[in-house]
């Protein structure tokens, strides 16, 4: 239960990076980025909470603690690499129909 707020914390930061305010003057690049880092983020804080939860599980009750840390580092690390797919396409920024040409 120690775990909850921390992991709580995360969450709702990811949660909130991800509202920042686009421009309407945004190119389907930056759109495409700012959807990438976000992913990034939300899959950092979803694999923190997860690690946290299984290290506080897996660790014995004298190093509750220190199973919930190093699970949630863990977790946020290969969260945030799974969820950063793979860069925006080539051909992907030649015609973008959200654009006020």
């Amino acid at each position: 239960m120690r775990a909850l707020l921390p992991v709580s914390a995360a969450v709702g930061l990811a949660l909130g990076l991800s509202a920042c305010a686009s421009s309407p003057y945004d190119t389907a690049q930056v759109r495409c980025e700012r959807e990438r880092q976000q992913n990034q983020a939300a899959g950092a804080a979803a694999g923190a909470a997860l690690g946290a939860l299984a290290g506080s599980a897996i660790a014995g009750n004298s190093s509750n603690t220190e199973g919930t840390i190093i699970g949630g580092i863990a977790g946020g690390v290969v969260g945030s690499q799974v969820a950063k797919g793979n860069p925006c396409p080539p051909g992907y920024y030649a015609y973008d129909p959200g654009y006020r040409y």
